[in-house]
């Protein structure tokens, strides 16, 4: 099926193609949630979205799946991950490479470069994995950012950090900014989230509710607060 048919849609290759690996059952293919379907087409049919999500329920592989679909589709894509740590980044590059590593190989691109943070494929497409920072990207031009728990980036230098990222895709006309997060209190990504929900900016906002993930209802909100606190949970 050609990568641009009606057929081979994006929830289509992340459920019949990506992989990912899972605590309870190790490496199986990516069953898609209808939230995480909705959530997708959401990212795909707009510019800036910016979600709003519990832990735990694959926001980031459902981001991670869309870049690496990206990345093999379109060439010459810049594609950065930016992260609130470094550990996190590097976690999402290591689930990118899984995926890719188990795409059938008619799917794959050949790979010119293939570091701890970096990626470059053959048809030029290259993706970044780097800590949230004021530096981070600064200077380059991309075609796609997603900004990984934006919400826990210190507010010393949240603001800062985003005045320097926004201008590496304003340049262009297609370019694409991700913002996925849990919320962490009155911050950066309040205002971002806030002014979305108003519709006061250009941004698309994909709220989903720590219910909407199968099997959590009432008796495991219940027993989650049991194991820690209500503040926490």
């Amino acid at each position: 099926i050609a990568a641009s048919s009606p057929a081979f849609t994006l929830s289509y290759f992340m459920k019949k193609y990506i992989m990912i690996v899972t605590v309870d059952s190790g490496l199986k293919p990516f069953a898609m949630y209808p939230f995480q379907e909705e959530m997708v087409k959401t990212i795909k049919a707009n510019r800036f979205c910016i979600a709003k999500m519990p832990r735990q329920c694959g926001k980031s592989t459902c981001v991670i799946s869309d870049i690496c679909h990206e990345a093999l589709f379109k060439p010459n894509q810049n594609i950065a991950i930016l992260a609130n740590k470094q550990s996190i980044a590097k976690l999402h590059m290591d689930r990118l490479k899984t995926a890719y590593e188990y795409l059938p190989k008619w799917l794959q691109q050949g790979v010119k470069e293939w570091n701890k943070y970096s990626i470059e494929f053959e048809n030029g497409s290259k993706i970044i994995a780097a800590a949230t920072s004021p530096s981070a990207i600064r200077g380059g031009s991309f075609n796609y950012i997603l900004l990984d728990e934006f919400a826990h980036i210190p507010n010393n230098i949240a603001e800062e950090f985003y005045s320097s990222v926004y201008p590496t895709i304003s340049s262009g006309k297609t370019t694409k900014l991700v913002i996925i997060s849990t919320p962490n209190g009155l911050n950066m990504y309040y205002k971002l989230w806030t002014e979305a929900v108003e519709r006061r900016s250009d941004f698309v906002y994909v709220d989903v509710h720590w219910s909407d993930v199968p099997g959590r209802d009432e008796n495991w909100r219940d027993q989650q607060i049991k194991n820690t606190s209500e503040d926490q949970f």
